[in-house]
């Protein structure tokens, strides 16, 4: 059975989804009266074709959302000064870590499934978001038994920081891309950034300060409420039921099944929330503030790159299955990385040629240091735009163990740099322990493509 979104029945989603059609078919009418007539064809095609509303609508719902939380971030940075911004930035590392432990790989390895297995859609869905909320409860636990060794403080705030990553780990994002359905959830995306700048905005234009107590609670509702949302829509409207479908048979075998993906996700947290953790250990809240500063400008130079990725994964989970030919996976593969090359080079330039000009026009004096360091982010998302495409290749080819061994390799890579460069080096040593190791593997999983891809 063909499952599709009922968007019309979603009050909340249906007006703005409305209002990109709307804007859509605005700019097709003002571009088609200059353009020649041989390429007005091309607009209808383009304003009819799904696919392509799917990358307009992820265009333009992330690039909005994506300058808002630009200018969000860095006014959170600014307000808070690079000392307390420290402390919010550890408090949500620690939370990344427990967001991969509540996905257990699934963003990885879902959409495969729904879209290889559909008639499992019900029990995928269902065990999937009890895992989840399973491990949701054993992380919380975690974190509370080990606050001392954290550094984590027993308060409401710590916990509401903490856990509003793991609340978005619980969401329905495979499920939409299993659906082709990604500007859709796109939307979501938009609306949680929407909800989280409204309150930042309105407590900075009346009060003129902001606390981490009013950040935790603003945070961890904007996405409680949106995740709710999604579990109306998909476990509502599809009727799929929870109680008939949930067994602990089925979630013992998810994670069976997903531990290889699971450890390498749950070891990626190295890839950034670790070294964060392990920057404070060796150095301050001020150099942690600094780091995370210089990683909300990486983040913001991905996030097209990221919206690209979304769209590619559906197709190439369709090109692992039996009878595509390893021509057809070739020249996808070709394609996506040449997309991906495009959508990250607009950013890589200026992250090279003016970096320091970057830095002041974003940031007060307290992260000016931060300059001089962002060429390095810069050959990292190069690096990065070739390992997303042949990270989905060999997860769409069931090449798990392959993907795992580079995966582990890196992040190892990542945790030993971490402790030998940023007792050394600090601030730097902390960026050069991110970008080298996962570079690296990058590169192994395109050279361990490549037998897959031979004709």
């Amino acid at each position: 059975m063909e499952r599709s979104i009922d968007r019309k029945n979603n009050k909340l989603l249906y007006p703005l989804q409305s209002l990109m059609g709307l804007m859509v078919h605005i700019a097709i009418m003002i571009i088609k009266p200059i353009v020649p007539s041989k390429f007005r064809g091309k607009l209808n095609e383009i304003e009819s074709n799904k696919t392509l509303n799917n990358i307009l609508g992820l265009a333009f719902f992330n690039a909005l959302g994506g300058l808002i939380m630009m200018l969000t971030n860095v006014k959170i940075a600014n307000v808070l000064g690079a000392t307390v911004f420290g402390v919010y930035s550890y408090y949500l590392a620690i939370g990344e870590v427990g967001s991969n432990f509540v996905r257990y790989g699934r963003n990885k390895s879902m959409t495969r499934d729904l879209i290889q297995r559909p008639d499992k859609f019900d029990s995928l869905v269902s065990n999937t978001l009890a895992l989840g909320l399973f491990n949701f409860f054993i992380f919380a636990v975690v974190v509370l038994l080990f606050r001392k060794p954290l550094d984590v403080e027993l308060s409401v705030t710590a916990f509401l920081l903490i856990m509003a990553p793991c609340i978005c780990s619980l969401d329905f994002q495979s499920v939409y891309e299993s659906l082709k359905e990604m500007s859709w959830h796109s939307i979501y995306n938009f609306l949680q950034r929407l909800f989280f700048l409204a309150g930042v905005w309105i407590c900075v234009l009346m009060s003129g300060r902001l606390t981490l107590p009013f950040l935790g609670i603003v945070l961890f509702l904007s996405w409680v409420i949106v995740v709710a949302v999604q579990y109306w829509e998909v476990i509502i409207g599809f009727g799929v039921n929870l109680l008939r479908e949930v067994s602990f048979r089925s979630i013992w075998s998810l994670y069976k099944e997903n531990f290889i993906i699971a450890l390498s996700c749950m070891t990626g947290v190295a890839f950034g929330p670790v070294i964060r953790m392990i920057l404070n250990e060796f150095a301050d809240s001020h150099v942690v503030g600094v780091y995370s500063a210089g990683m909300q400008i990486f983040l913001i130079s991905q996030f097209l790159m990221h919206q690209v990725s979304r769209i590619g994964n559906p197709m190439m989970a369709e090109a692992g299955k039996d009878g595509v030919s390893i021509q057809q996976r070739k020249k996808l593969c070709n394609k996506y990385f040449a997309i991906m090359l495009c959508s990250v080079i607009p950013f890589v330039i200026p992250l090279v040629v003016c970096p320091q000009f970057i830095t002041d026009l974003c940031f007060i004096d307290d992260y000016s240091e931060l300059g001089k360091y962002l060429p390095i982010f810069a050959i990292y998302l190069l690096a990065l735009s070739l390992g997303i495409v042949y990270t989905q290749f060999l997860i769409s080819m069931r090449k798990d163990k392959v993907y795992f061994a580079i995966y582990i390799g890196s992040a190892v890579a990542t945790i030993l740099s971490s402790l030998v460069l940023i007792p050394r080096f600090s601030l730097l040593g902390a960026i050069l322990s991110l970008c080298i190791p996962h570079s690296i593997g990058c590169l192994f999983y395109y050279l361990c493509s490549i037998k897959y891809l031979k004709v």
